[in-house]
């Protein structure tokens, strides 16, 4: 995402809880939005997904799942983001193995930007290339009988 906003002559910062790269600052999510989000006009947010991987540590991915989701809810309601702001926001479902019904589903993110003050203007089904999936998830879906997710959601949203 940084290298196609800088091919395109975009103004771009990344933010992680990890430093992954070096024009990538470090920032954790869970302070509120960073410095100077309002002035963007577009933000791409592809946050930790909930128990999906072993995400470092302090990542929002090792909180219980109401606890994840009041994260995602303080952040959508946020006064930060200003109106007019677009924000593409990558995520995937989760569904909880030990209690079918339950999980985070993109859905739920949907309806909790809705209620904050979003309006959805795009809903893409984004699927990932079997090569992404490692052979080990693979064996395990496998072994339980059971369809893997193999593709994430991203919703458009603009603050109203």
């Amino acid at each position: 995402t940084i290298d196609v906003g800088k091919v395109m002559k975009r103004k771009v910062r990344g933010f992680d809880i990890d430093k992954g790269r070096p024009d990538v600052r470090v920032y954790d999510m869970s302070e509120g939005w960073p410095k100077g989000i309002e002035k963007a006009d577009l933000i791409f947010w592809d946050p930790p997904y909930y128990r999906k991987m072993d995400y470092a540590e302090g990542s929002i991915s090792h909180l219980e799942l109401e606890e994840y989701l009041t994260f995602f809810r303080g952040l959508f309601e946020s006064d930060q983001v200003s109106k007019g702001t677009r924000m593409a926001f990558l995520m995937s479902d989760w569904d909880d193995p030990e209690e079918p019904g339950r999980g985070a589903f993109i859905w739920d993110y949907a309806n909790m930007l809705i209620e904050r003050g979003w309006k959805i203007i795009r809903h893409i089904q984004a699927p990932l290339p079997t090569q992404q999936v490692h052979p080990d998830i693979i064996n395990r879906f496998r072994a339980s009988k059971k369809l893997a997710r193999l593709e994430r959601y991203l919703l458009v949203a603009q603050k109203e």
